[in-house]
């Protein structure tokens, strides 16, 4: 019986984060495109919807390359379901938290530092199932995507940057916006797909895991992937315009070119780092970046350097603070209940 709760909190709580992180992060893919009048807000959140679950669906599709770095963090009994319960409560806690504050987080990062906050705190003081090799995918796939993508998604941009202006610059600027405003259109949909590339193949695993750890395989996989591809559809229309706001005047004021630049370089990274590195790149971090790069290629001084600043230590918190906070929590619970 207990056991049967514990999958359903996972479930209950999976649905949640997978519905609100939907929508708190729908301004990475349609802020730039609508501040710049490429897309009406309802085309946009239309399109990112649809975009989102086919990203969801070729996700699940290619789980195979995102599980091995999750299998061995959780133990296949109470202990595993309770660790997933309590990763996926937290990550939703800091989602809720964030978009409150109107700050742009990765989703992402707060959900496997939560379960591997969880599963080290549970290896520790009961079942020693952990070793290094175990936590070195994880570690390293978070190292890579919170130091190397920001700055490599702020070079992009403004390494982009210089020959598009150079070309546009004899180019007259009604025809320059519009075809600035096409290509916002065209990557606000590759951003989509991005995200839910990333979040499908995540919130997929936890779900599997749960199942394994519960020994529920009577339950039918394609009942669970439908539901995870069906909520991050329907979550995108959750209004998060205060996160919106902070991309697109908080960072920098950018013209439909520049704009086009920073959404182009934030769609060819999640595209590369979804397909071809299968590393849990932010949506957000290269959003924030790109942006970064984009506004400091068309004015250095339009660019924000505080609130740069001020996103940059919310990403970093983002894993301290979900990783403490999960290990806190499993390690009250072993040892007091």
């Amino acid at each position: 019986m207990g056991t049967l709760i514990l999958l359903a909190a996972v479930f209950v709580l999976t649905a949640a984060f997978s519905f609100v992180v939907a929508g708190r992060d729908t301004p990475n893919a349609v802020a730039l495109p609508i501040a710049s009048g490429a897309l009406t807000p309802m085309t946009a959140l239309w399109m990112t919807a649809v975009m989102r679950m086919v990203g969801a669906i070729m996700g699940v599709s290619t789980i195979q390359f995102f599980a091995a770095e999750f299998v061995e963090l959780v133990p296949l009994d109470d202990s595993g379901l309770t660790i997933a319960a309590v990763g996926v409560a937290i990550a939703l806690a800091w989602a809720i938290y964030t978009w409150w504050k109107g700050v742009a987080v990765s989703s992402s990062h707060a959900l496997t530092a939560s379960i591997t906050g969880g599963a080290l705190a549970v290896s520790l003081i009961d079942t020693n199932h952990l070793v290094l090799t175990d936590l070195s995918p994880v570690a390293i796939g978070i190292g890579i995507s919170l130091v190397a993508s920001p700055i490599l998604a702020v070079l992009v941009a403004w390494v982009l940057a210089i020959p598009v202006t150079w070309f546009c610059k004899d180019t007259a600027p009604h025809r320059v916006g519009y075809s600035s405003r096409g290509t916002l259109a065209i990557t606000a949909a590759a951003n989509a797909l991005g995200h839910g590339v990333q979040y499908g193949q995540r919130i997929y695993i936890v779900l599997l895991m749960a199942i394994a750890a519960a020994g529920a395989d009577t339950i039918p996989l394609w009942m669970v992937s439908s539901g995870v591809v069906v909520l991050l559809g329907l979550g995108t229309f959750i209004n998060a315009w205060r996160v919106n706001y902070t991309l697109t005047r908080r960072i920098s004021v950018l013209d439909p070119l520049h704009s086009a630049i920073a959404s182009s370089t934030s769609a060819i990274l999640l595209l590369v780092g979804s397909f071809m590195l299968h590393v849990p790149l932010s949506s957000s971090l290269t959003t924030v970046a790109s942006i970064t790069g984009a506004g400091t290629a068309q004015n250095s001084g339009s660019v924000r350097w505080a609130q740069v600043v001020r996103l940059m230590m919310y990403f970093v918190t983002t894993v301290i603070i979900c990783a403490v906070a999960s290990f806190a929590t499993l390690s009250l619970v072993l040892l007091f209940i």
